[in-house]
Protein backbone atom coordinates (compact mmCIF):
# COMPACT_ATOMS: atom_id res chain seq x y z
CA UNK A 1 0.00 0.00 0.00
CA UNK A 2 1.72 3.50 -0.65
CA UNK A 3 0.85 6.52 1.33
CA UNK A 4 1.26 10.27 -0.18
CA UNK A 5 4.16 11.70 1.12
CA UNK A 6 3.88 14.54 4.07
CA UNK A 7 4.59 18.16 2.94
CA UNK A 8 6.25 18.39 5.82
CA UNK A 9 9.34 16.38 4.89
CA UNK A 10 9.99 17.91 0.95
CA UNK A 11 11.86 21.08 1.11
CA UNK A 12 10.92 24.47 0.29
CA UNK A 13 12.94 24.25 -2.97
CA UNK A 14 14.54 21.64 -4.85
CA UNK A 15 17.26 21.49 -6.94
CA UNK A 16 16.52 22.29 -10.72
CA UNK A 17 18.86 19.01 -11.32
CA UNK A 18 16.53 17.04 -8.80
CA UNK A 19 13.80 17.60 -10.75
CA UNK A 20 14.59 16.33 -14.44
CA UNK A 21 16.08 12.73 -14.12
CA UNK A 22 17.14 10.31 -17.49
CA UNK A 23 14.63 7.06 -17.10
CA UNK A 24 17.37 5.45 -18.13
CA UNK A 25 20.02 6.15 -15.27
CA UNK A 26 20.57 3.92 -12.92
CA UNK A 27 19.83 4.11 -9.21
CA UNK A 28 22.26 5.62 -7.02
CA UNK A 29 23.87 3.07 -4.39
CA UNK A 30 23.17 3.34 -1.17
CA UNK A 31 26.43 3.45 0.62
CA UNK A 32 26.79 2.33 4.11
CA UNK A 33 30.57 2.33 5.38
CA UNK A 34 32.28 0.01 7.54
CA UNK A 35 32.84 1.12 10.57
CA UNK A 36 36.37 1.43 12.66
CA UNK A 37 37.16 0.50 15.89
CA UNK A 38 34.79 2.92 18.67
CA UNK A 39 37.68 5.15 20.07
CA UNK A 40 40.18 4.31 17.99
CA UNK A 41 41.81 6.98 15.67
CA UNK A 42 39.82 8.07 13.21
CA UNK A 43 37.09 6.19 14.74
CA UNK A 44 33.31 7.36 14.79
CA UNK A 45 31.83 10.03 17.60
CA UNK A 46 29.02 8.01 19.00
CA UNK A 47 26.44 10.15 21.02
CA UNK A 48 22.80 9.60 22.69
CA UNK A 49 20.51 12.53 21.00
CA UNK A 50 17.05 13.61 22.10
CA UNK A 51 14.63 13.85 19.22
CA UNK A 52 12.52 17.48 20.25
CA UNK A 53 8.81 17.82 18.82
CA UNK A 54 10.14 19.65 15.53
CA UNK A 55 12.10 16.60 14.74
CA UNK A 56 15.59 17.96 15.43
CA UNK A 57 18.38 16.12 17.26
CA UNK A 58 19.79 17.77 19.96
CA UNK A 59 23.62 17.26 19.41
CA UNK A 60 25.52 19.69 18.10
CA UNK A 61 28.48 17.94 18.19
CA UNK A 62 27.87 15.47 15.57
CA UNK A 63 27.28 17.94 13.06
CA UNK A 64 30.72 19.68 14.23
CA UNK A 65 32.35 16.23 14.15
CA UNK A 66 31.10 15.87 10.67
CA UNK A 67 31.96 19.65 9.81
CA UNK A 68 28.98 19.93 8.39
CA UNK A 69 27.72 23.70 7.72
CA UNK A 70 24.38 26.00 6.65
CA UNK A 71 23.19 24.84 3.04
CA UNK A 72 24.98 21.88 2.83
CA UNK A 73 23.01 19.33 1.10
CA UNK A 74 21.83 16.05 3.01
CA UNK A 75 20.70 12.89 1.62
CA UNK A 76 18.26 11.04 4.19
CA UNK A 77 17.29 7.30 3.97
CA UNK A 78 15.52 5.41 5.93
CA UNK A 79 17.05 1.44 6.26
CA UNK A 80 15.05 -0.42 8.30
CA UNK A 81 14.44 1.65 11.53
CA UNK A 82 17.79 3.47 11.29
CA UNK A 83 18.24 6.67 9.53
CA UNK A 84 21.92 7.04 7.10
CA UNK A 85 22.41 10.79 6.11
CA UNK A 86 24.77 11.73 3.94
CA UNK A 87 26.33 15.19 2.70
CA UNK A 88 25.69 14.60 -1.42
CA UNK A 89 24.92 17.38 -3.37
CA UNK A 90 21.81 15.80 -4.92
CA UNK A 91 20.73 16.05 -1.35
CA UNK A 92 17.12 16.97 -1.53
CA UNK A 93 17.03 18.17 2.47
CA UNK A 94 19.53 21.07 3.55
CA UNK A 95 21.17 21.93 6.89
CA UNK A 96 19.44 24.43 8.85
CA UNK A 97 21.43 28.02 10.38
CA UNK A 98 21.67 26.06 13.56
CA UNK A 99 23.67 23.20 13.45
CA UNK A 100 21.41 20.00 14.21
CA UNK A 101 20.04 17.50 11.67
CA UNK A 102 16.20 17.20 11.58
CA UNK A 103 14.18 14.10 10.72
CA UNK A 104 11.68 14.90 8.26
CA UNK A 105 7.95 13.76 9.82
CA UNK A 106 7.92 10.61 7.64
CA UNK A 107 11.16 9.44 8.58
CA UNK A 108 10.41 9.80 12.53
CA UNK A 109 7.32 8.02 11.61
CA UNK A 110 8.59 5.25 10.09
CA UNK A 111 11.34 5.02 12.61
CA UNK A 112 8.16 4.61 15.16
CA UNK A 113 9.84 7.74 16.84
CA UNK A 114 8.21 10.58 18.58
CA UNK A 115 9.52 13.65 20.61
CA UNK A 116 11.32 12.63 23.71
CA UNK A 117 12.93 9.60 21.97
CA UNK A 118 17.07 9.04 22.46
CA UNK A 119 18.60 7.90 19.65
CA UNK A 120 22.48 6.88 19.10
CA UNK A 121 24.44 8.76 16.71
CA UNK A 122 26.82 7.51 14.64
CA UNK A 123 29.28 10.49 12.81
CA UNK A 124 31.72 9.08 11.10
CA UNK A 125 33.94 11.55 9.43
CA UNK A 126 36.03 9.73 7.36
CA UNK A 127 33.06 8.68 5.03
CA UNK A 128 30.87 11.88 5.83
CA UNK A 129 27.93 9.89 6.95
CA UNK A 130 25.45 10.07 9.86
CA UNK A 131 23.77 7.00 11.23
CA UNK A 132 20.66 7.49 13.34
CA UNK A 133 19.54 4.54 15.29
CA UNK A 134 16.27 5.14 17.59
CA UNK A 135 16.59 3.07 20.97
CA UNK A 136 14.82 -0.17 19.96
CA UNK A 137 17.45 -1.13 17.42
CA UNK A 138 19.94 0.16 20.04
CA UNK A 139 18.26 -2.53 22.17
CA UNK A 140 18.37 -5.34 19.50
CA UNK A 141 22.24 -4.67 18.71
CA UNK A 142 22.57 -5.02 22.46
CA UNK A 143 20.78 -8.37 22.88
CA UNK A 144 22.91 -9.91 19.89
CA UNK A 145 26.13 -8.08 21.75
CA UNK A 146 25.53 -9.86 25.02
CA UNK A 147 24.07 -13.48 23.77
CA UNK A 148 27.47 -13.32 21.72
CA UNK A 149 28.80 -13.18 24.96
CA UNK A 150 27.19 -15.67 26.70
CA UNK A 151 28.00 -18.27 24.00
CA UNK A 152 31.55 -17.19 24.31
CA UNK A 153 31.76 -16.97 28.10
CA UNK A 154 29.47 -20.72 28.10
CA UNK A 155 32.36 -22.20 25.86
CA UNK A 156 35.47 -21.20 28.12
Amino acid sequence: MTRPISSVSLPANVPAGALVRSPLSAPLPLELPSLHTPGAAGGPRLSIAVLDAGGRLQDRGAVAALGWSVGDRLLITLVQTSVVIHRRADGVFVMPRKPYVCLPATVRRACGVNAGARMLLVADAEHDVLVVHPEPAVQAMLRTFHAALATTEEAS
